[in-house]
């Protein structure tokens, strides 16, 4: 391996760890760690990390728009256990001149979202890079009620269900590749400031009891995979059920492009990915639609239906991958 990839590092990282010890429920190859606190409770604890030129477009000159993704990004692994956020530490790298202004800005998004959350910030750490402008950000939750959503439930059976809609998110970055920044509006913004769904996720949790869930961040399927490794199943995706927005259409339209490389590899959406008993599976949940997209089965892989009927479909990838 010429480089590295996100995959391959973090199962290495998972053996070198070893067995998660003494109160500690859950630990690498989740969404959140999970702890069990003294007092019998479970603390959830994650952190992300983004990147300018990576993870945003620090050209576009919308540090607010960085800070509310920060935090948003991060805050949506706690929605995918079906948690609660409490805290927040943060940790800033600065190239050497990095204007003040920029920070601030960076700073008025991080906090507004914070307060919309009712997360405190309560530390981190600012350092110097050679590089360009990256965050880090800890997050410290709660379960909802005790309870917590693990990737690795999902069974035989299943419904695979989606809270939301996909592909918005990497449409917004292709208009904006394009400097087409005003003909789809809610494109835009689906991507430059992404909104967690912590109240869906709770109430999820509270409704219907899903086997298991994952955010999108890396693309549908690349996160299916990741609930399909840890549950040890396979998954049939009826393409006819996934649902295929207006602004996804007018931007396949536009490029040329199939829109479902948008709805199935796009990522950067954090709708809310779950399976659940098939007699448990609800149209709507708290207002929000959800699609019954296909059904978790026992052989490995994934499986493409359109109307009954199997198709292929060909696609350059599964999903957004870390290498480097």
């Amino acid at each position: 391996m010429k480089g590295w990839e996100e995959l391959k590092l973090i199962q290495g990282i998972r053996a070198r760890a070893g067995s998660a010890g003494h109160g500690v429920l859950l630990g690498i190859g989740d969404d959140t760690a999970v702890v069990k606190t003294p007092a019998g409770g479970r603390l959830l604890c994650t952190v992300d990390s983004i990147v300018d030129g990576v993870h945003f477009l620090g050209d576009l000159n919308r540090w607010d728009s960085a800070g509310r993704r920060a935090l948003g990004a991060a805050v949506s692994d706690i929605a995918a256990m079906g948690g609660v956020p409490l805290y927040v530490m943060l940790s800033l790298f600065l190239p050497g001149g990095f204007p003040a202004r920029r920070v601030d800005r960076f700073m008025d998004g991080f906090m507004s979202r914070a307060r919309e959350y009712g997360i405190r910030l309560i530390g981190g750490n600012i350092a110097a890079t050679h590089g360009s402008f990256a965050a880090d950000t800890v997050i410290i939750g709660k379960a909802y009620r005790g309870r917590f959503v693990r990737r690795s439930g999902a069974r035989e059976g299943d419904a695979i269900c989606i809270a939301g809609t996909t592909g918005e998110a990497m449409a917004g970055l292709d208009l904006i590749r394009l400097k087409d920044t005003r003909s789809y509006p809610v494109l835009i913004r689906r991507y430059l400031e992404p909104s967690p769904m912590l109240n869906e996720g709770t109430r999820i949790v509270d409704t219907v009891a899903p086997t298991s869930m994952i955010d999108v961040s890396d693309g549908l399927l690349q996160d299916l995979s990741h609930i399909l490794e840890e549950s040890g199943r396979g998954a049939r995706i009826d393409l006819d059920r996934v649902p295929v927005t207006e602004g996804v259409k007018y931007a396949a339209r536009l490029l040329g492009k199939s829109p479902y490389a948008y709805v199935l590899t796009g990522g950067d959406d954090y709708v809310l990915l779950f399976t659940v008993p098939a007699e448990r599976y609800r149209r709507r949940i708290s207002g929000t639609e959800i699609y019954r997209i296909g059904e978790i089965v026992k052989r490995s892989g994934i499986a493409f239906y359109e109307y009954g009927r199997k198709v292929s479909l060909n696609l350059d990838t599964t999903g957004y991958v870390h290498q480097g």
